[in-house]
């Protein structure tokens, strides 16, 4: 699991050995959450990359809350991009807000794509 907190964080990310698909989305929503800003990544959100091996129960205490609420959607937006779901669940009045990037791949917790394919029907 990848935990991003901070500018610092992302720039430590993206300098590992990431998927390139990774490594595009993280670039671009870099780009588009600190553009003419000035703030620091951790100010606007916390991003999590669900990896294999990961599971829901350990994608869920790094987040601090219970992801997959059956009673209500928690997530305002979810996307695919290629094999991997992005999933952006805002937490604040200020805007401040959560991202899951989930791979949708055998090799993950099977709940963690599912949970993130139940919010869009």
């Amino acid at each position: 699991m990848l935990s991003i907190r901070s500018t610092a964080d992302m720039a430590d990310a993206l300098n590992s050995l990431l998927d390139p698909d990774l490594r595009r989305l993280l670039t671009q929503k870099r780009d588009q959450l600190t553009e003419d800003t000035g703030l620091d990544l951790g100010e606007l959100v916390h991003i999590i990359v669900a990896l294999p091996g990961d599971t829901l129960a350990g994608i869920e205490a790094e987040a601090g809350m219970a992801l997959d609420t059956r009673d209500r959607p928690p997530f305002e937006h979810v996307a695919r991009h290629g094999c991997w779901w992005e999933a952006v669940l805002i937490l604040s009045d200020d805007g401040y807000g959560l991202i899951l990037f989930v791979l949708d791949r055998m090799d993950v917790d099977p709940a963690l794509p599912m949970m993130v394919r139940r919010e869009l029907v």
